[in-house]
């Protein structure tokens, strides 16, 4: 007899490959080819700059591979005419772009690789920063044996796989905090709140004035505004990710978020998460023991439903703290 299994969904991979084709034209091999063969390019300078920039011996190396030195050492030449290519190298270089922009003086340059354009007043910064990812080639470079062409592929997609993980981590949390705030926005609806960016005021059934603010760490607050003072009500903190394996690393990332809130007097901090540990005594209690500053934790696809129990103790309890009547 042939057991029968449940076929697993290639969904994610699917779409790893579609954002490859769509990096493949700006910052892989076809990024760099189709620059080097415009009709107007000045070999000559580029290999000028790449006497300037790049090792000699690493250079010569890459010669008796038949490699260009450009493949490996950006320059500023080439990286004016097309400034995508930054991105080429950075992944190259095998640097996120968290990693990446966020170090130093890196940060100014990441326009180019997001819009393909060098801004005021960088250009003339292009040779001191192909001078510093020269030095990080060369010792690249050196590691690297046997050496050739293929290798650089393999590199920038070692570099690609997580960043596009990340991307679609990103991207199912931001699909999240969209359900959660609609969520949220619809049950203060009946007030008229007042919405200014990512905030929404709103009087209150005792007059009182609430403020909702949609942020990061916490992602959504509650205050009141009582006799000329802010009172901090309610932190929440929303984890979308859906792998239950990794669910327990989320609620020690909300802990961390919780205990600033509390430095600040949020007394009230919920974790909304989109996998259901709140059912299960003993996932429960094991939430709490990842993140103890929670208060209460919470489904999002049940407090999506007004009808469910969860639903309704979540409509009751914000309710309660607000001063307001929550059935939306």
């Amino acid at each position: 007899m042939v057991m029968s299994f449940a076929p697993l969904s290639p969904d994610l991979q699917i779409s790893f490959y579609s954002r490859l084709r769509t990096v493949r034209s700006l910052y892989l091999h076809d990024a760099l080819r189709s620059t080097l063969e415009a009709a107007d390019l000045d070999l000559g300078l580029v290999d000028a700059e790449l006497r300037e920039f790049a090792d000699r011996s690493t250079l010569r190396r890459l010669a008796a591979h038949g490699i260009r030195g450009e493949v490996f050492f950006p320059v500023p030449y080439l990286l004016g005419r097309n400034p995508f290519l930054l991105g080429y190298y950075r992944l190259l270089l095998g640097f996120s772009q968290k990693a990446f922009y966020g170090q130093g003086p890196f940060g100014k340059f990441g326009g180019m690789e997001e819009t393909g354009k060098v801004r005021a007043g960088i250009e003339s910064a292009l040779p001191t920063l192909c001078a510093s990812l020269a030095v990080s080639v060369s010792v690249l470079v050196s590691e690297i044996d046997p050496i050739h062409q293929g290798i650089v592929h393999e590199l920038q997609l070692l570099t690609l796989g997580p960043q596009f993980r990340g991307g679609n981590n990103n991207d199912i949390g931001r699909k999240a905090m969209e359900r959660l705030r609609g969520l949220l926005v619809g049950m203060i609806a009946p007030y008229k709140p007042v919405m200014a960016g990512h905030s929404m005021a709103f009087q209150n059934d005792s007059g009182l004035t609430c403020h909702v603010r949609f942020a990061s760490d916490p992602d959504v607050t509650f205050t009141q505004e009582l006799g000329g003072q802010k009172r901090h009500l309610l932190a929440i903190e929303l984890k979308g990710g859906k792998d239950i394996s990794n669910v327990w690393n989320r609620l020690g990332e909300a802990e961390k978020s919780h205990l600033s809130a509390h430095k600040v007097a949020f007394n009230e901090r919920w974790t909304v998460l989109n996998v259901d540990v709140v059912s299960g005594l003993e996932t429960l209690l094991t939430a709490k023991e990842k993140s103890s500053s929670t208060t209460r934790f919470f489904f999002l696809e049940k407090i999506l439903d007004k009808t469910s129990d969860e639903g309704k103790n979540f409509r009751e309890v914000l309710g309660s703290i607000l001063g307001a009547r929550l059935d939306g």
